[in-house]
């Protein structure tokens, strides 16, 4: 079973294809990347996404109670 990470990781690159490429922040907007930043939000988005939707429903797929 994949860990926490990395399906909060994979969430990430089937949001945005672009998540593991960098970007300086003076590029203009049309090239592909991210910045340290931008990627820390979407990583931290996604994981209070998994953590309030997803993790619930694995815990009672596998039998186990919050």
């Amino acid at each position: 079973m994949k860990s926490r990470e990395e399906i909060i990781s994979d969430m990430c690159y089937t949001y945005r294809h672009d998540y593991g490429l960098d970007k300086d922040p003076n590029d203009p907007p049309w090239i592909a990347g991210m910045t340290p930043e931008e990627r820390k939000g979407l990583y931290n988005t996604m994981a209070q996404i998994f953590d309030n939707n997803i993790a619930p429903v694995m815990e009672l797929k596998n039998g186990k109670s919050r």
